[in-house]
């Protein structure tokens, strides 16, 4: 629009009483204020991007909260708030959105008593918009940074470079998530915190530092819901730093009874069991079931019980097989992508059974897809022998 045109197109209340006068209108039909947009001789395209909002980031923002953009040069932009992830995308939208500056709503023109007019501006037109969509967190960069940095003991830190390492703070701020849901990431990963920097264990050494702890129980003759805090630091702190020995203590054990006013605590059977699983899994490769079952038993504490659903989330049993073998399968070696791990879960398996699976889509779920949600909508239910079995969706 030139200067001249734009000059020229301001209305007055005579030019308002015509168009009534073409409309069948009379001033009656019209609150007093008639407000007038017009298109700034220089629209600010390039200065305002316009966001989606949903109940939760409008309440977050609300409440004076912060939003937070994640995401480098070669990742696609994230939203976080403190509790949930979104993923930013960029949509084209076919109507064209003003912003406009002072625009009155009916109410507030509606006790106006003199006839007048308001003159709007237009700032900028939008024809695209910033979209969310709630996503669940990108933590493959989180595993990928801790694994750089394992530790495996005082005597291996050389071994660290220290640019490699990075601060709570430091990690939250490279990876898409939000502060809570990295939280719960770290605690399934059993991160702990060295010299104020974020590793976790080394596999060879978290079996060093638990077969250290369970042998004090022989050691003691402690009941296996009998096992002593203070005796436990106190046999094995000038071994193992103490934080590392925290660590594993607070994983492993749970509170179990009191006596003579000293609490005392139990192994969980289930952790316990399932990490002796892992470790005779850890290089073996594929391994005759029978055998693996017998050397897993005799490897775990006196009083502990091995059941098979322990394994689930942590191998596969393929029982067409002759003999029947077993094999390492660990969840957090899948991709993230749900249509990418869910591939990989059925050229792993042809069937599976819900108990079987849901350890490996469990991280998969949200508010509105459960596990029976995500199976109804990836995989093909059939059943065999009164079992329910799911399979993938494009087989034959």
């Amino acid at each position: 629009m030139t200067e001249e045109a734009f000059s020229n197109s301001k209305r007055s209340l005579e030019d308002i009483n015509e168009v009534l006068l073409l409309a069948k209108l009379t001033e009656n039909d019209l609150v007093s204020t008639s407000q007038m947009i017009y298109f700034t001789e220089d629209l600010q395209g390039n200065q305002y991007k316009l966001l989606e909002l949903d109940k939760h980031l409008l309440n977050v923002l609300k409440q004076g909260d912060t939003l937070y953009i994640k995401g480098n040069d070669e990742e696609n932009a994230v939203l976080c708030t403190n509790s949930k992830t979104y993923d930013l995308l960029e949509t084209e939208t076919s109507n064209s959105l003003l912003l406009v500056d002072n625009l009155q709503f009916h109410n507030n023109l509606k006790n106006i008593p003199n006839r007048n007019i308001s003159e709007i501006t237009i700032k900028t037109v939008f024809h695209d918009y910033l979209e969310v969509i709630p996503s669940k967190p990108h933590l493959k960069k989180l595993k990928e940074l801790l694994k750089n940095v394992v530790y495996k003991g005082p005597e291996n830190e050389y071994e660290i470079n220290e640019e490699d390492l990075f601060t709570h703070d430091e990690l939250l701020y490279k990876i898409q998530a939000s502060e809570e849901e990295f939280m719960v990431a770290l605690k399934a990963l059993n991160a702990i915190t060295i010299s104020n920097k974020l590793r976790i264990l080394d596999f060879e050494y978290h079996f060093r530092v638990l077969s250290y702890m369970l042998k004090l129980i022989d050691e003691n003759s402690w009941q296996l819901d009998e096992i002593d805090y203070e005796e436990t630091m106190n046999a094995l702190n000038e071994l193992i730093p103490t934080n590392i020995l925290n660590n594993l203590f607070d994983l492993y054990l749970e509170e179990s009874k009191v006596i003579d006013g000293l609490q005392l605590y139990r192994y969980n059977e289930e952790k316990v069991c399932k990490f002796f699983a892992q470790v005779l899994l850890h290089s073996a490769g594929k391994f005759n079931l029978n055998e693996f079952l017998q050397a897993w038993a005799e490897s775990v504490p006196e009083g502990m019980v091995v059941t098979e659903d322990m394994l689930h989330g942590i191998a596969i049993i393929d029982r067409k097989s002759i003999p029947n073998v077993i094999w390492a399968f660990q969840e957090e070696s899948l991709p993230e992508n749900i249509n990418e791990r869910f591939q990989v879960l059925f050229e792993a398996r042809e069937k599976w059974t819900v108990k079987e699976i849901a350890p490996y889509i469990q991280s998969l779920t949200t508010e509105k897809f459960d596990v029976n949600a995500l199976l109804a909508k990836y995989a093909r239910a059939s059943t065999v022998q009164g079992t329910k079995y799911y399979s993938s969706k494009h087989t034959k």
